[in-house]
């Protein structure tokens, strides 16, 4: 299916997404950050969902809420990695496209379905299934083999039909060209951004001792972890204080504060995150798993030091020793000493907090990452018009 034949590098994307592309919450927001992004440089002809009713699981009818009560996760992991999915999901890119006629390229969010559209196809996305079957992380931990295969053979298929590819980091670059076998050049790590445009707060004096944890998955995000090294650092530091958001672990502890979710989308939740932001010596995640975590590049933005596992896109968001610290391992006492260290030295901590700030607006924003989508299309759609 062809939306115009190319004779010159004027982009009109046609944007499909694999949710509501003006949805805060499809992808954390990043849909929505980086779509906004690109319509601010013009080059959106239109955008859609491509799940639509293809997809009984985003919406609340009464069976769909019945099956959801009796076994929620078994029910919509099963359909959402069907190949009758899939196949629907594809289709309805099709037919979103072929209703807005006009487009000379493609761009997905997200890689599990493949419209096969006529035109230069690119995708954008944050890890590749074959890193996440890898690291056995979320859905992919109970998904058969058979499963599994099928989802990766679907982004091969993907990848093998785009023009470029657009993964956000060198980390999910790397697997593009290792686990699929696909050629270095047509790999172009776009980046990210903030999923949120307010403004950071001035940041407050860095001697408070407070280690800042954000997440859902307290297990995922290496909370327990965090916990056992912050118990040993209070022993030597008896002031320090860990401050949790985005979940509730039961958790008894002194010096622990546990904040619980914060909801950016409600009447003064932003408000509140930044607060907590600006009252941060700095910030913590040590993850079994991450695909890129935005909360680092939010924390940044606020003046907040990063400390990260070694491991994963965090090598990319936080500069070992300017910006944050890299763990070498998931040994408590590492994490611990680290920890006292960073505690013991409030201007290492204000340096690597405006450092963190000055990194992310040169590199990390959404703004820098539609530039770097926009821009090679233009060329390839420069080459193609030759």
């Amino acid at each position: 299916m062809r939306g115009e034949n190319i004779h010159n590098n004027d982009v009109r994307l046609l944007v499909l997404c694999a949710g509501d592309p003006e949805n805060e919450r499809t992808f954390s927001g990043s849909a929505r950050s980086l779509i906004s992004a690109l319509e601010q440089r013009g080059c959106v002809h239109h955008k859609a969902n491509v799940l639509g009713w293809s997809d009984p699981f985003v919406h609340g009818s009464l069976p769909v809420r019945a099956m959801r009560k009796l076994d929620r996760r078994s029910w919509e992991r099963n359909y959402r990695y069907s190949a009758h999915c899939l196949n629907k999901n594809s289709q309805r890119g099709r037919s979103i496209a072929a209703a807005h006629p006009g487009y000379n390229a493609c761009l997905m969010y997200g890689t599990n379905y493949h419209p096969r559209l006529d035109v230069p196809t690119y995708c954008y996305f944050d890890a590749t299934a074959a890193q996440v079957a890898q690291a056995k992380s979320w859905s992919y931990a109970t998904l058969s083999e058979t499963q599994t295969q099928r989802i990766i053979g679907l982004q091969q298929d993907v990848f093998d039909h785009c023009t470029t590819i657009f993964p956000r980091t060198q980390y999910a670059g790397e697997s593009v060209e290792h686990d699929y076998g696909v050629n270095p050049d047509k790999i172009v790590p776009a980046g990210a951004g903030p999923n949120h445009y307010a403004d950071p707060l001035p940041h407050g004096p860095y001697d408070n001792q407070n280690i800042l944890f954000i997440g859902r998955e307290f297990e995922r995000k290496g909370g327990p972890l965090i916990l056992e090294a912050f118990k040993k650092t209070k022993e030597t530091l008896p002031d320090a204080t860990l401050t949790i958001i985005g979940c509730t672990p039961d958790i008894d502890e002194p010096g622990v504060r546990i904040v619980g979710p914060i909801k950016k989308d409600v009447e003064g939740g932003l408000e509140s995150l930044l607060q907590h932001y600006s009252e941060a010596a700095f910030f913590c995640i040590m993850s079994t798993f991450e695909p890129f975590g935005i909360v680092i590049i939010e924390a940044q933005n606020s003046y907040v030091p990063c400390v990260v596992p070694a491991r994963f896109a965090f090598t990319e968001t936080v500069l070992d020793g300017k910006t944050g610290r890299h763990v070498p391992d998931d040994n408590p006492e590492t994490l611990s000493a680290i920890f006292t260290d960073l505690l013991k030295s409030p201007d290492k901590l204000e340096k690597m907090g405006q450092a963190g700030h000055d990194l992310v607006r040169e590199a990390w924003t959404w703004e820098k990452a539609a530039e770097r989508i926009h821009l090679r299309i233009e060329q390839d759609l420069q080459k193609a018009g030759a």
